[in-house]
């Protein structure tokens, strides 16, 4: 059997070409997923806040919170997360914010870093969602003092979202003893 050279066909040609050229376009990214992000939505003092869940390590029910005397009054003591020692911050009292004390649904959010870790007291969680990095919108102007300095930003319908990077690097919640 003698072996001929193929001849090229043109409409097979002309394919492979249109495939090629549609194969050499940039890869579209629809930007929509590229802004999204996904945070735990939390009640304080009947206001609706949100971390980004990049930083929660896990989320416990506040079950016994020890006393550390000596402590800022934001810090509102330390719990025993399975033998490790946590300590936990009220940001009802770090903001100003009125306290209506402790519930049964009250939890604690574990924030970590690779240079800290410490626990944010929520009365309640509310879930878990995607909002878009888009719909955050600077701040409140009636948001003053030290609440603003922790702020990503409020979307809008009023959800506060916090900067869990500037709260995890902030010295003022790294307490020595």
């Amino acid at each position: 059997m003698d072996a001929k050279p193929s001849q090229s066909d043109p409409i097979a040609e002309e394919i492979l070409k249109k495939r090629a050229q549609k194969l050499a376009q940039p890869i579209s990214i629809d930007n929509k997923y590229l802004t999204k992000m996904a945070v735990v939505e939390f009640r304080i003092s009947h206001e609706i806040y949100a971390l980004e869940l990049k930083r929660i390590r896990i989320i416990h029910p506040l079950k016994e919170l020890t006393f550390i005397p000596g402590t800022p009054d934001f810090i509102r003591g330390v719990i025993n997360l399975r033998g490790e020692i946590i300590s936990v911050v009220d940001l009802k009292v770090f903001f100003d914010l009125p306290d209506q004390g402790f519930t049964n649904l009250s939890q604690v959010i574990i924030l970590t870093s690779d240079e800290m870790e410490f626990g944010i007291l929520a009365d309640e969680i509310l879930g878990v969602a995607e909002i878009s990095k888009n719909d955050i919108q600077p701040s409140l102007p009636t948001l003053t003092g030290v609440r603003q300095e922790y702020l990503k930003g409020v979307t809008g319908n009023g959800m506060v979202v916090l900067d869990d990077e500037k709260l995890l690097s902030d010295e003022k919640m790294c307490i020595n003893l």
